[in-house]
């Protein structure tokens, strides 16, 4: 995933894109790649075009809390590694 569709997915503005991005570590992006990857998979078995993604427990709830956590350190100034 590039750097532009990483913000993208993130949902972040092109200030914070610029904070948060190049502070990604190797292992956190492919983290996200998996992540997008998962949905994609969902979306297409919720779909019927699709198998059920495997291995995977889909939680809505706790991943807007996550995000909500993620954009309060971001607008903080604080962000994990």
């Amino acid at each position: 995933m590039t750097d532009t569709e990483l913000a993208e997915y993130l949902n972040l503005t092109p200030a914070e894109a610029a904070i948060v991005i190049p502070k990604l570590t190797t292992k956190r992006r492919a983290l996200y790649d998996r992540m997008k990857q998962v949905e994609i998979e969902a979306a297409l078995w919720m779909e019927g075009l699709g198998p059920k993604p495997q291995g995977v427990l889909l939680d809505t709830e706790r991943d807007m809390r996550r995000r909500k956590i993620a954009r309060a350190a971001i607008s903080a100034g604080k962000c994990d590694e």
